[in-house]
């Protein structure tokens, strides 16, 4: 009998591009064109991956076909406006709120850089949400989860659509809702901190899902993933090299460069620490024989190069006005790359992420093909 197969998908920013590539690839090992996976859960720029899958689910030869496009034809403008009017506009604001503090009028504060409206476009326009549903109906998935943080209680929160039986579930810092998936969800799951801007859902406000999603793989597990294959996008680097970088001369950071830490710590260290988690809980129960418990088996695919290097050289290829945002912030061909690689939506830099995301997973042929008749 097969086992319900779960896909999870972290943030990341443009990184997302990389796990597109992935998924094409295990498409094209596995051969399976209208049940590849049963659950489809995300976070962030992973939210949107698993909304247009979930949305296209009915045949996936077509699904990571189109989606590959899309990120092809991706430009920063399609993500964001840098037209001088919005981003002058934007950066008065933010000047104002930092000058005059108090005597700035309630309501007209500044919480966001971007403006994130071509992406709303872009997404209305690209994903059929009624089309979740539908797929829903005919057993094609068996459901999607996208994961939200609301602003307002600092709780992780899930919004979930999917078969009857899937019953919501609550932790201390995080809670399921059963919705419809809409714009609205996915706008709010990829709202990058800082930069993109909060997004209301109901009566609250809501941002990037990566924040205070501590276990990313818990909402596949909920929703009846039998085993998971988790995306990350990040390259594990040796301890000793880590241990080096770290004792090494290193010159005042940047706000770039603190902010592209601060990126890699809410979008890229949850993921791989629950892998580890459920890995060792997964041995605990094989050892130990419990019956009481169920083995999950989990494979981690992530990619052979570090993204965030990948971004050398690419200022030149990006808009001017982005670059010239970008530089006031400390971002060079040398210095910041972390934080230009969650910005950088251009082909330049995310069709190498697709082409390394997809020969990653050949290479893993054999192994993704014993994974899946397990």
């Amino acid at each position: 009998m097969k086992k319900n197969l779960g896909l999870v998908m972290t943030g990341g920013g443009a990184r997302a591009a990389y796990q597109v590539g992935v998924v094409r690839a295990i498409y094209e090992i596995l051969k399976n064109d209208q049940h590849l996976f049963d659950v489809i859960t995300g976070n962030s720029a992973g939210a949107i991956n698993s909304t247009y899958l979930a949305a296209n689910a009915q045949d996936w030869d077509v699904a990571t076909n189109n989606l590959i496009d899309l990120w092809k034809r991706l430009k920063p403008q399609d993500v964001y406006d840098l037209r001088v009017r919005t981003i002058s506009e934007l950066g008065m604001k933010w000047l104002g709120g930092a000058v005059f503090g108090g005597l700035t009028p309630k309501g007209s504060h500044i919480n966001h850089l971007l403006d994130t409206a071509p992406l709303r476009k872009l997404l209305t326009r690209e994903i059929d949400f009624n089309d979740i549903q539908n797929n829903i109906n005919t057993s094609s998935i068996r459901g999607v989860a996208l994961s939200t943080t609301n602003y307002n209680s600092g709780s992780n929160v899930v919004y979930f659509q999917g078969s009857l039986e899937i019953e919501d579930w609550s932790r201390t810092d995080r809670f399921s809702i059963r919705e419809n998936i809409n714009l609205d969800h996915l706008m709010a799951s990829a709202a990058i901190p800082f930069f993109f801007p909060p997004v209301k859902v109901g009566d609250s406000y809501f941002g990037d899902g990566c924040i205070r999603q501590t276990t990313p793989l818990s909402p596949a597990i909920h929703l009846g993933s039998e085993k998971i294959i988790a995306i990350g996008v990040r390259y594990p680097h040796h301890e000793q090299r880590m241990q080096d970088l770290a004792l090494s001369p290193f010159s005042n950071p940047t706000i770039g460069q603190i902010t592209g830490i601060m990126m890699n710590a809410v979008f890229l260290d949850s993921l791989e620490s629950d892998v580890e988690r459920m890995m060792k809980i997964n041995e605990l129960i094989k050892e130990g024989h419990r019956e009481a418990f169920k083995v999950i088996p989990i494979l981690m695919l992530r990619p052979s190069r570090d993204l965030g290097k990948m971004t050398e050289k690419l200022n030149e290829d990006l808009p001017a006005r982005l670059r010239y945002l970008l530089k006031g912030i400390g971002v060079t061909e040398h210095e910041g790359l972390d934080l230009l690689s969650y910005l950088a939506f251009d082909k330049s830099y995310t069709v190498p992420l697709m082409d390394l995301g997809y020969e990653d997973t050949i290479k893993r042929k054999s192994e993704i093909e014993d994974f899946n008749g397990a």
